[in-house]
């Protein structure tokens, strides 16, 4: 069945279904928690709003679903949400020899959670449903100093248990200059518990982050180093992972990573975007824009900042005649944007013209 793309709007959406959090992660960049206060807390959406949210999403043929917060658990109807998105049904589009070729499919769905709230009743739903849970892993010993809590411990014995029911599991550790030292321990044990692959952030200044950028952002020479530990741990691990937030390709087109997938081109707008608590939509979770709401999609074509991400209108002048500047985004858009003022500055990494790396 050949039939054209219902929407333009990307086929995986990250769901933001609150502001509230349990835990006090000094390296978060949700933008409501950001020091200067600047990005209001309007109404989070109802149960029956989200509800029509999502079904309006599967009928434009958006196959992916990502829900989290805050921590998302937090939320009452957190389960019922996820048992709702998993019982319709979607015409996943997908693009087979230059044609639009569409089926009928359940939506794949993913929940990302800092483990805190995710007990067996959860992990019963999960196990059910086959849906993807990615917990919160940022250091051992450092935990406590990331997150305010010491639960390092109870989020690997959670792997372990998600491991024996045959629950689809991720490890998201976002690495820091206090974390970075035990990297290589941190995703060991991870994945010795049975988490099945690796998502991976770099610290980005953004939300809370920004109060504690200076102690927690990554030089150039340590940015590498965190990619050649966590590809060398996933290799002999025998485990894939993927880097969530994208690096300027000059800054690793030298390096050798087998295991490890490193993007150098920003997805926001273009394969992914997010919708916040209250619906309004942003092209990616790191970014304090708020674009049209959800009730207004269609028109996100004519909103200018949704065209700079899908068009890349957004490459530093510092980039122009790069040899890679077809293959490189950069950097992140919207950390360049809170560090320098605009999506077109240059990526926090590469302010200093990286001068530590060997």
């Amino acid at each position: 069945m050949r039939l054209r793309s219902p929407t333009f709007l990307p086929s995986t959406v990250v769901i933001e279904l609150t502001y509230q959090c349990n835990h006090n992660c000094i390296f978060c960049s949700c933008p409501w928690y950001a020091p200067e206060g600047s990005f209001s807390l309007l109404p989070e959406l109802s149960t029956a709003q989200c509800k029509k949210v999502i079904n309006e999403l599967c009928s434009l043929g958006i196959a992916s679903f990502a829900f989290t917060g805050g921590e998302a658990l937090m939320r009452e109807d957190c389960i019922e949400l996820l048992e709702y998105t998993s019982s319709l049904s979607v015409q996943k589009t997908e693009t087979v020899d230059c044609e639009l070729i569409t089926h009928t499919v359940h939506p794949e769905v993913y929940l990302l959670s800092n483990g805190v709230l995710v007990d067996h009743k959860v992990m019963d739903v999960l196990e059910r449903l086959n849906i993807s849970l990615s917990m919160s892993l940022p250091g051992l010993s450092t935990f406590e100093e990331h997150t305010g809590y010491d639960n390092a411990s109870m989020i690997l014995d959670k792997f372990k248990e998600a491991h024996k029911r045959g629950i689809p599991t991720t490890v998201n550790s976002t690495v820091t200059a206090l974390n970075l030292h035990e990297l290589r321990s941190t995703l060991s044990a991870a994945l010795l518990a049975g988490a099945g692959q690796l998502l991976m952030n770099r610290f980005l200044p953004g939300g809370r982050g920004l109060s504690h950028a200076d102690s927690l952002t990554l030089t150039a020479s340590q940015v590498r180093k965190m990619l050649l530990v966590a590809d060398d741990v996933l290799t002999r691990a025998n485990r894939l992972g993927n880097l969530g937030t994208e690096i300027p390709l000059c800054l690793v087109d030298d390096l050798s990573l087998e295991t490890l997938h490193v993007g150098t081109r920003c997805s926001a707008a273009k394969g992914f975007f997010v919708i916040g608590p209250s619906g309004f939509v942003r092209v990616c979770n790191h970014s304090e824009v708020r674009l049209n709401h959800i009730n207004d999609w269609k028109n996100l074509k004519h909103n200018e900042y949704w065209n700079t991400f899908t068009m890349r209108k957004y490459l530093p002048a510092e980039c122009g005649g790069c040899r890679h500047i077809l293959n490189c985004d950069g950097g992140c858009r919207e950390a360049a944007r809170i560090t320098g003022g605009s999506v077109s500055s240059v990526d926090p990494v590469l302010t200093g013209k990286f001068p530590d790396t060997p």
